[in-house]
């Protein structure tokens, strides 16, 4: 996690950026894009919105495309006037679908199949099919808007009412600028009324404003935040309150959480650099911890947009997949997909009780109950006097995060505590904790209630002290001892029979070494079971799954957690770039062996080389890396001769460091390419786990090829 202090975000919040920034950072319009925009034609009166309510079922049948219909583009009858239901933007965040990952290969039929796809997932409240760019034609017919006919042969009217028809709401995005951000389409830059009317007139339900191609120069003395200031409420105005107004000011210098609220904005993306989420777990944490910092400007019908739902795109893992939609739902953010919606997994996207958190009619989004830095707590009130509370664990390896009813906000006494992904319902007197696997988040409703469920029963595997980041490891052949530990949390009634298992992959043996069975456990009390786990002799290096069942009187709790295996060096001395590490980062490319980093392909580096003295053995790195080797406690040195390999001349900086465990134990100067190798010699006895790292000069880390030469370690 990036730490970040009171006073650096306060500044990181309002820093006022010139125009002069502004024009830099926004992108530059497509080759075909004229200089200037067309001239607006006078605006007509705006055309009653069309946000039509969902029908009970989606149509029967789906009806055949349009032929291209020119003059219905030209001449948009007026669409029928609704207004939004309790439960749909901007009464509640918005939720659908977004065409960003099909890009400017976006057409009809395809916007089309992706509302076939979506329309099922509506009574969930997924209903905005929004198409992000690419959509609208190069130039302008007699000024006003027309879509790209390629793409979008039957027209946006004839879509819309497509769209409509399946129960559903159809969104577009225009530029704030003078341009569209992709695809060359004409931007709504002093032609905001009439744009409006006509995207209005065409029945677009929802408008998603990017910041894009901005003519700053039109704005001389002004900064980036008050351009914005002045463009995005004209076109807010023009489109009237019927119309979800989605700011997609993706460029942080315009501070929209400062002002948007009260320009009528129905979103406001939040995070401060000029570019969408990925579909990286690093990433979703990074924009999510950003958007964090911003809640005390959101609220109903004005929402923090952290941006989209990743679910089905294949980068993360369900169970990073889950945490985003978790911290997205108690966050009252927008949950719009990016992934096919056919493939986005239901698991995820369709709980409707994690849904209902974040539609919740009191709009309110989750604040930090508490955060160490990798372990996070977060409470949201809800309408009917409930919490939701969610436990987050950003770290690599299972860890048990607790809180109180108190500290959540709730009152003394016997609660209700529904844990929303798995159903399972117990109770409380005060405390909540479970062990969260890595990267994942439980979610839980929590009442005050009468209800006799069983108290909440935490299960524990191979516990770690807290900021312990790295799984226990084992070694091929060698038994280990591992924990697992049941605590009677809720104490609104006595456990029975506590009857704890362990279950290990295949080949594995997990033998208890002390009792397995508790005739009871009263209120706050917690059972220990120390097992002795062995891996196969042939066992392979990385992670395995273990998992404990207990069962008693309040019914069968489970809970897992990883291990690793690793083996450790041979005894005497031996090059790293012969062993196997446990984790490697690496700036640009992977690590290499025995040569420099070269580019960004494996494979691509030289010899290394430092100062015209060249290496037979080593590792390549480009810093910001770290490299970690499991040393199992048995090691005593690590050295090696630091420096930036010439391959990028004299450019290039870096400090080289080692660590053991948790503590540095050894640091270079700062080295340059113009440089000769230091020597860098560390202690590591009783270490086991050594990470050589080289961090970034504190310049641009372009030409930051740093060179590990001869690394060796020394074992007993």
């Amino acid at each position: 996690m990036r730490v970040t202090t009171a006073a650096a975000a306060a500044a990181l919040l309002t820093l006022p950026l010139l125009a002069s920034s502004a024009a830099a950072a926004s992108p530059a319009p497509p080759p075909d894009a004229p200089a200037t925009s067309v001239p607006a034609t006078p605006a007509t009166p705006p055309a009653a919105s069309s946000t039509s309510v969902p029908p009970p079922a989606p149509a029967p049948a789906t009806p055949p495309a349009p032929t291209p219909t020119p003059a219905s583009e030209a001449t948009p009858s007026p669409a029928p006037s609704a207004t939004p239901a309790p439960g749909e933007a901007p009464y509640a965040p918005p939720m659908g679908w977004n065409s960003r990952s099909l890009g400017c290969s976006v057409t009809e039929a395809a916007v089309r199949q992706a509302a076939d796809a979506l329309a099922p997932l509506a009574p969930l409240g997924y209903r905005h099919v929004v198409i992000d760019d690419c959509w609208l034609a190069a130039q302008r017919a007699d000024g006003a808007l027309v879509p790209d006919r390629a793409r979008f042969p039957g027209g946006v009217e004839a879509l819309a009412a497509y769209v409509h028809g399946k129960g559903l709401k159809l969104g577009v995005s225009l530029s704030a600028g003078t341009k569209a951000c992709a695809g060359g389409g004409a931007g709504s830059y002093k032609n905001e009324a009439a744009d409006a009317a006509r995207v209005k007139a065409w029945g677009v339900d929802y408008v998603k404003y990017d910041w894009c191609n901005i003519p700053t120069a039109d704005f001389p003395g002004q900064n980036v935040r008050q351009i914005a200031e002045t463009l995005y409420p004209r076109m807010r105005q023009a489109l009237g309150d019927g119309v979800v107004f989605a700011m997609n000011n993706e460029d942080g210098s315009t501070v929209p959480w400062l002002w948007a609220k009260g320009a009528g904005a129905t979103t406001w993306r939040t995070n401060v650099y000029n570019r969408p989420i990925a579909d990286t777990y690093a990433n979703m944490v990074d924009i999510w911890e950003f958007n964090q910092l911003r809640a005390e400007y959101a609220g109903p019908g004005s929402w923090a947009d952290p941006d989209l739902i990743q679910a089905g795109r294949g980068g993360m893992t369900e169970t990073e997949y889950r945490a985003q939609f978790t911290l997205w739902a108690v966050g009252a953010a927008p949950l719009m997909l990016q992934a096919d919606p056919a493939k986005a997994p239901a698991a995820v996207v369709a709980n409707p009780k994690v849904i209902a958190v974040n539609q919740d009619g009191l709009g309110v989004q989750a604040r930090l109950v508490s955060s160490d830095g990798w372990y996070h707590v977060l409470a949201k009130p809800l309408a009917n006097g409930d919490r939701a509370i969610a436990l987050f664990n950003e770290s690599d390896r299972a860890a048990t995060i607790s809180t109180t009813l108190a500290r959540a906000g709730l009152g003394r006494g016997r609660h209700r505590v529904e844990e929303l992904w798995t159903g399972a319902v117990t109770s409380t007197g005060g405390t909540i904790a479970a062990q969260v696997p890595a990267h994942a988040a439980v979610l839980y409703r929590v009442g005050p209630s009468r209800e006799q469920a069983p108290p909440l029963v935490t299960v524990e595997v191979d516990p770690g002290a807290l900021g312990d980041d790295r799984p226990t490891t084992l070694e091929p052949g060698r038994s280990g001892d591992i924990v697992t530990r049941v605590t009677n949390t809720g104490a609104t009634g006595r456990l029975r029979d506590v009857r704890v298992a362990l279950t290990a992959p295949d080949g594995w043996r997990a033998d208890a070494r002390s009792s397995t069975r508790a005739a009871r456990l009263d209120g706050s009390e917690t059972f220990t079971v120390t097992w002795s786990v062995t891996p196969p002799a042939g066992a392979a290096p990385g992670p395995y799954a273990l998992s404990a069942t207990v069962t008693s009187s309040a019914g069968t709790q489970t809970a897992a957690a990883s291990v690793a295996v690793a083996t450790a060096p041979p005894s005497g001395r031996t090059y790293l770039s012969d062993l196997t590490w446990t984790n490697a980062k690496n700036h640009f490319g992977p690590v290499e062996k025995d040569t420099s980093n070269g580019e960004r392909a494996a494979g691509d580096g030289k010899p290394i080389t430092i100062q015209g003295v060249r290496y037979a053995k080593g590792l390549g790195a480009h810093a910001p890396a770290d490299i970690e080797y499991y040393a199992a406690g048995r090691c005593t040195t690590v050295e090696f001769s630091a420096g930036i390999d010439d391959e990028v001349g004299e450019a290039g900086s870096a400090v080289f460091e080692v660590w053991a465990d948790g503590g540095r134990v050894a640091r270079s100067e700062l080295l340059t390419g113009a440089r000769p190798a230091q020597k860098v010699t560390a202690d590591i006895r009783g270490a086991r786990h050594v990470r050589l790292v080289a961090t970034n000069g504190g310049d641009n880390a372009t030409s930051d090829h740093a060179d590990f030469a001869d690394a060796a370690i020394t074992c007993q």
